[in-house]
């Protein structure tokens, strides 16, 4: 197990993946809409229901706002986007989090890749970017949660932030990924 190295959001940083594919990741903003509507198309019931926690193919007006309306403190969005083989810009891949309510110090995160980009270090890339963002905006602790069959996101948070805790409430894994060791880990390295 390696430690992630968290990173801070660069808008405009260009990624390279491993199949060639050039892509872009950026904030995402109310232009953004379009892309996360197409992109809700492309992915699989499989995928669907892992993000979403029942298969979904589209997005409601309201949801769509929701999901573009990132202030970049309280929630913090960020999108990988690329162009198609027409030329079209597509989105491929997203990840937020949103601090909760009851303690702002916690952030709910999520990740969703389009399927045909899945295993190529989005998720890892958009995971180290969330957690440069929360670590300077005071947050102490990440939270996702997560169906139990989803194999890959518990293999990337075991590989990646080893010291993650899971509970189960009997439906869904609760991940909670305090940043403490990455505050120490870094004090300890100045």
């Amino acid at each position: 197990m390696v430690m992630l190295t968290p990173t801070l959001p660069i808008e405009g940083e260009r990624l390279v993946l491993p199949n060639g594919y050039r892509a872009t990741l950026r904030r995402i903003t109310r232009e953004s809409r379009p892309l996360i509507a197409a992109a809700m198309t492309r992915l699989s019931p499989e995928s669907s229901r892992r993000r979403f926690f029942t298969p979904r193919f589209q997005l409601s007006d309201k949801e769509l706002d929701y999901l573009t309306s990132a202030d970049g403190v309280r929630h913090v969005a960020l999108g990988v986007c690329g162009r198609a083989p027409d030329g079209t810009l597509e989105g491929i891949a997203s990840g937020r989090f949103v601090r909760t309510n009851e303690d702002p110090r916690v952030a709910e995160f999520a990740l969703t890749v389009i399927d045909a980009f899945q295993g190529m270090g989005l998720g890892k890339t958009l995971l180290s970017r969330l957690l440069g963002a929360a670590l300077v905006r005071g947050i102490d602790r990440l939270r996702a949660y997560v169906v139990p069959d989803n194999k890959p996101v518990f293999g990337l948070l075991r590989s990646y932030t080893p010291w993650v805790r899971f509970s189960y409430d009997g439906d869904l894994f609760t991940a909670d990924i305090p940043l403490e060791p990455i505050r120490s880990a870094r004090q300890a390295a100045a």
